[in-house]
């Protein structure tokens, strides 16, 4: 009988990380070729470290193990790879081969960077990993064996820049009113986590030569927590040059300077925190808005509801309460010497069989309305609508198992109390699918939106405000 070679590997405290694979099986290749003379190697390593900040690491690579001994004979070639996971029992692991240099275990920063992120995400915190060392050894014949360390728990954080949970601006625009923080003007997010959406956009019309900052959540958390009498101070964002016009450029909090917008007009203004970044588009005189005002208000536009051109791309959406007569005008004012204009019956080319002449004036029965209109093509409809939820929080995504919301004008809030499973769910009008709400509570968006969760199981009082693509949202109440 012929003998199977043997290899004895032992290996004692390993900790290694590089490029991901996520598809592994442990295996052990067959012998294929004649038996070679059982040989053995001795393999131990202690770790460097148990903590690795790779904020604060400069070098491309990482040295995560000292080789202590080494006794493999010389015709022998070893290799290594690692498995991590965030439990002990690798159900999620990520497989990743390691190198042996000069008595060194190294992984690339920029692998083990990518490994955190698949893991827990981009949020720089330190994060707890469990991971296990494979060691192959190769003969000249092909002939290979495989052993398997213990589990090692180190802590790995990853590197990302400081992201707040809000920014506003302050500049001309507002006159720098810096002790004053509802005056400030809050850039609109997702209410996603910031490390998973780090894009913060505002839309406002400036005056000419527009001077301009950033200023982040923990500045406003000063003023209002009365520890500064002011916005001023660490973490405040601006450019390098005062005075700079560029429509894009790089945020920093070292002696910030501000920016400048030289034309006046409407403008949106993005920031990507996870780049650092501003980026400024001129719209010129399209509003993002247009205010509805009629019988449902009192025909003032300066306490009228809005529809939001989320694109500017001429196309405006908003639910609202309506009653009879009313009108769409481009600002929170009625014309007036020539300046502002509103939009009635005729101005449109193709209109919906909710919406009748008054007068002049547009008008429907009186309900909740989803109302779009493109003022490029001169087109406007209004669908009626009744709200409810739908989803595995409810039971079930059928339309048998939609509740049903009550609406309050006076609040603008349709509301319910119900039982709910833990789930998903979404937002609906009129039982159908062709107008729906999803995203977070804090933000809910039109027919794109995720869906939300009910964490767990209970009695809540449900509301919902819906208002446009930029304000709607829900309040989630456990009884």
């Amino acid at each position: 009988m012929k003998k199977l070679s043997l290899y004895f590997i032992s290996l004692f405290t390993i900790a290694a990380f590089t490029a991901c694979n996520e598809n592994f099986e442990d295996w052990a290749a067959p012998q294929t070729n004649e038996p070679e003379d059982a040989k053995s190697l001795l393999f131990e390593v202690a770790n460097t470290s148990t903590s690795f900040d790779l904020a604060t690491i400069s070098a491309d690579s990482i040295e995560l193990a000292k080789q202590t001994k080494l006794s493999n004979d010389a015709e022998t070639t070893v290799t290594y790879d690692i498995q991590i996971d965030k439990a002990a029992d690798f159900a999620a692991k990520l497989q990743c081969p390691a190198t042996l240099s000069n008595g060194n275990l190294k992984v690339a920063k920029a692998d083990l960077q990518k490994v955190v992120e698949t893991l827990y995400g981009k949020r720089p915190e330190a994060r707890s990993l469990v991971i296990r060392v494979n060691a192959y050894v190769a003969t000249p014949k092909e002939q290979v064996s495989k052993a398997q360390s213990s589990n090692l728990n180190i802590t790995v954080t990853p590197k990302a820049p400081l992201i707040e949970s809000a920014y506003y601006l302050i500049g001309n625009m507002n006159g720098w009113a810096d002790a004053d923080a509802s005056k400030l003007i809050k850039l609109v997010h997702s209410g996603n986590d910031v490390y998973d959406d780090p894009i913060f956009t505002a839309l406002l019309k400036v005056p000419a030569a527009c001077y301009w900052k950033v200023i982040p959540q923990s500045r406003v958390d000063a003023l209002n927590a009365g520890t500064s009498s002011n916005v001023w101070g660490d973490g405040v964002l601006g450019c390098a040059t005062n005075g700079d016009t560029s429509a894009e450029g790089k945020l920093i909090t070292a002696d910030p300077q501000a920016m400048q917008i030289e034309a006046a007009g409407w403008v949106r203004i993005t920031l990507n925190m996870m780049e650092y970044t501003y980026k400024v588009e001129a719209l010129g005189e399209i509003s993002p808005y247009l205010w509805v005002p009629g019988n449902h208000q009192g025909w003032a536009p300066d306490k009228a509801p809005k529809l939001y051109s989320a694109n500017m791309d001429m196309v405006y959406t908003g639910h609202l309460y309506l009653n009879g007569g009313f009108k769409l005008t481009g600002q929170p004012s009625w014309p007036s010497g020539g300046v502002g204009v509103d939009y009635g019956y005729s101005y449109f080319n193709t209109l919906t069989n909710n919406i009748t002449d008054d007068g002049g004036n547009l008008a429907v029965a009186e309900g909740f309305y989803y109302v779009k209109s493109n003022m490029g093509t001169k087109a406007i409809e209004a669908a009626k609508t009744e709200w409810s939820i739908i989803g595995a929080a409810v039971g079930g995504w059928d339309p048998a198992n939609d509740v049903v919301m009550s609406y309050d004008k006076t609040t603008n809030c349709w509301s319910v109390t119900t039982n709910l499973l833990a789930g998903e769910f979404k937002f609906r009008a009129n039982k159908d699918w062709g107008i729906n709400m999803g995203g977070t509570a804090e933000k809910l968006t039109f027919n794109n939106g995720t869906n939300l969760q009910i964490a767990a199981a209970g009695n809540y009082t449900v509301k919902l405000y819906l208002t446009n693509d930029e304000s709607s949202y829900c309040t989630l109440t456990k009884n």
